[in-house]
């Protein structure tokens, strides 16, 4: 009898369980869809630095305070699908990856949405081949027009197959389906097809490929980024242009001509950027790594009037001010690498290469040629093997 008692209240509990998790669900779902339709239509009407740096404040309170709000809802997998989608929302990927991990292993219901979740936080862990091993898994499967065309933008931009770029940039820019948010998106292929035949020494079909990009581009941004990589092709080959900055830290004035005989990297980048920042660890590691056999990195940044960099804001800031905060930033950051910084007028270096957004990056091999450039902080697996090849000539 006491035994039945037991076995009663124990499958009342589970069923009031169940039901209660049923329902915070529905609740979280709801909530979590409300508030990301909002911060999508917000992101709209960002232009500014600080309008962005605004919209992310508003962005991690909001999420943040949705996970406080069904912190104590039971771990069923759809919560647990949802906590791990909010915590990549939020940078948090050693948080989001365990629960994924345990949702996988469980074979749920929802499998395919669980393994997009994975693959989002291996590509930001930049674990370009074992996302795209499991995306190859359920890409045909995959119902959100979003995760699918997310998925083709990074593995087109990011992986290290020049095939799978050529693939999916293609697949990106043949579908007939792109969701309004992905559609402004589309010059990016046409840029990165444009990258791989260069890299590919057709320089020709680059240029092709761009026209292209520039005939089916409206938006004037875009367009212009376009039309300068057209510009920066001319430079690939040539003898690299003279840098015109004149402030320098952690070195005396130098010229590139100076540097013929090592391999360089030309490194365009600012405090305030933070793809630069996401880059900028692997630009240190390497010059530190190479620097003694013919490596060098030369960092070009730019006066705004205001500073910003991942644990200070200032806002308006005098040119001495701005001098000095840069120089913390760098120490902070074990910069050691030349740097020129330009005045706040001064935009002959970044129009001189063509640079229409940071971090940018200049290969120049050792006789002193332009021998590709790229822009983005993405292909770090990339950035590492052009360095090893230009030191190997």
């Amino acid at each position: 009898m006491l035994k039945n008692t037991f076995i009663l209240v124990f499958l009342s509990i589970f069923l009031i369980s169940c039901q209660t998790g049923k329902e915070d669900l529905k609740k979280f779902t709801d909530d979590y869809v409300q508030i990301t339709q909002t911060l999508k239509e917000k992101m709209k009407n960002v232009k500014k630095r600080d309008e962005f740096t605004a919209f992310n404040e508003e962005k991690t309170k909001e999420y943040e305070n949705l996970l406080k709000k069904y912190e104590e809802s039971p771990n069923l997998d759809g919560i647990e699908i949802l906590r791990s989608k909010i915590l990549l929302e939020l940078g948090k990927m050693d948080e989001a990856e365990p629960k994924i991990d345990k949702v996988l292993a469980g074979k749920p219901d929802a499998i395919n949405e669980a393994k997009m979740i994975k693959i989002n936080i291996l590509i930001k862990k930049q674990k370009y081949t074992e996302a795209f091993d499991i995306f190859k898994e359920i890409e045909s499967e995959v119902k959100d027009p979003d995760d699918l065309y997310n998925a083709y933008f990074y593995f087109a931009l990011l992986h290290e197959d020049n095939r799978v770029k050529k693939q999916y940039s293609n697949k990106f820019l043949n579908a007939s389906d792109l969701p309004e948010g992905q559609a402004k998106n589309r010059y990016f292929m046409y840029s990165n097809l444009a990258k791989v035949a260069t890299l590919e020494s057709d320089l020709d079909k680059a240029r092709e490929i761009l026209k292209q990009g520039i005939a089916d581009t409206t938006e004037e941004r875009p367009k212009l980024s376009l039309e300068k990589q057209m510009g920066q092709l001319d430079f690939i080959g040539k003898k690299a242009i003279p840098l015109n900055a004149n402030h320098w830290i952690n070195s005396s004035p130098l010229q590139l001509t100076d540097l013929k005989g090592k391999a360089v990297v030309v490194y365009f980048w600012a405090p305030w950027c933070p793809p630069c920042r996401v880059l900028l660890p692997t630009i240190v590691e390497e010059y530190n790594k190479y620097k003694n056999q013919g490596f060098m990195v030369i960092g070009i940044t730019k006066l705004t009037g205001k500073y910003e960099d991942d644990e200070v804001d200032k806002g308006q800031v005098s040119e001495e001010e701005e001098l000095k905060l840069i120089k913390k930033y760098m120490e902070r950051k074990n910069v050691t690498f030349p740097v020129v910084v330009a005045k706040v007028n001064d935009r002959a270096d970044l129009n001189n290469y063509k640079i229409t957004g940071i971090p940018t990056q200049i290969f120049i091999n050792k006789q002193g040629m332009c021998d590709f450039i790229t822009s983005g902080s993405g292909n770090i697996p990339f950035l590492k093997e052009r360095i090893k090849s230009m030191l190997a000539e």
